[in-house]
């Protein structure tokens, strides 16, 4: 029955983990659209070319890096090593769904810029350390989550 139990966990933690995966690219793909508010936002009113470019070069570097953090986590889930494994499951459903919930809020606001940095931080490339470890530990040293 504990099997049983469990498979009914992965059932549903399976799902939801590319569920809020996807979501969370979608998010991020959707601040390049829009970056642009968010850039003014972060600028004096008299602000110069040279500014906004330096802005919008690093907005377009925290995007890029947030898309290949959430393309590694999606490979990672799909390649099957830390599929099966319900910790690292739901710290990444929550990970990747308060991080499509804020990105979305920093659009819809026109946060600064470099608040998109502590959302990459804190909701990209922290669950993209721990699906490292979860991976180097399986497979080198045949470690059970």
């Amino acid at each position: 029955t504990v099997s049983r139990e469990m498979g009914r966990l992965d059932a549903s933690l399976i799902p939801a983990r590319f569920l809020a995966s996807t979501a969370h690219l979608i998010a991020a793909s959707m601040v390049y659209s829009s970056k642009d508010d968010n850039i003014r936002s972060s600028l004096p009113s008299d602000y110069t070319n040279s500014e906004y470019d330096s802005k919008d070069s690093e907005l377009t570097a925290a995007i890029t890096l947030v898309v290949l953090c959430l393309g590694f986590q999606l490979l990672s889930m799909f390649s099957g090593y830390t599929l099966f494994l319900p910790r690292i499951n739901t710290t990444h459903i929550f990970a990747n769904s308060i991080g499509a919930i804020l990105t979305c809020w920093f659009i819809l606001d026109s946060w600064n810029v470099t608040a998109f940095w502590y959302l990459f931080v804190f909701f990209s490339l922290l669950p993209l350390l721990m699906e490292s470890i979860a991976l180097l530990n399986i497979t080198c040293c045949s470690i059970q989550w």
